[in-house]
């Protein structure tokens, strides 16, 4: 019936208003006392989870979670910190390996936990970190000439697959000082 539940979905809605103020305040506060200057985000916009049903839990859970909110919120107190907020290509970046190794495999019962290849175990977020702070870096020192987050083929084919920008990008750019990683 109109308005079923209402009172609970405004609840609900202020809940997570407050969970974004605080939780984007936290994190502002904690970059400006470590002296960053600014902020990586993935960019998240327009992102619809492919996983469940019209009315599944992962879509309500991504959808209450107000990302953008969070994000725009982020972007407007380091803007007011005279800090800025950069997007980098949100595709792969807990699914590769920080460490060069391929594609991790995720714990079925602990899917925060990634197994790499070569057997090491890290938490998935940390490692998408990783990534997203290299992609930034790998465009900023024109390691790659696009934002999305994977290194330019050089020569090849445009059909075949590319590694994705991850942070061993950077330690290969670091030992091969003269030599271009793109």
């Amino acid at each position: 019936s109109k308005g079923f539940g209402r009172t609970w979905y405004r609840k609900v809605q202020r809940i997570n208003e407050n969970m974004a103020q605080q939780t984007s305040r936290q994190l502002v506060d904690f970059a400006l006392a470590e002296g960053a200057d600014m902020i990586v985000l993935e960019d998240l916009k327009g992102w619809r989870p492919k996983a469940g049903k019209k009315r599944s839990s992962l879509r309500q859970r991504f959808h209450q979670w107000l990302h953008r909110r969070l994000a725009t919120l982020i972007e407007h107190k380091m803007k007011e910190a005279g800090g800025k907020v950069v997007y980098v290509y949100a595709r792969g970046t807990s699914a590769w390996a920080f460490d060069g190794s391929g594609r991790v495999k995720r714990h079925k019962t602990q899917y925060e936990l990634a197994t790499f290849q070569s057997g090491k175990q890290y938490n998935a977020d940390l490692g998408a970190s990783y990534n997203m702070g290299a992609r930034y870096w790998a465009w900023k020192h024109k390691l790659t000439r696009r934002k999305d987050g994977q290194a330019s083929g050089g020569k090849r084919s445009p059909g075949s697959p590319r590694m994705p920008v991850t942070l061993s990008t950077l330690w290969r750019s670091d030992e091969a000082p003269n030599q271009c990683v793109a």
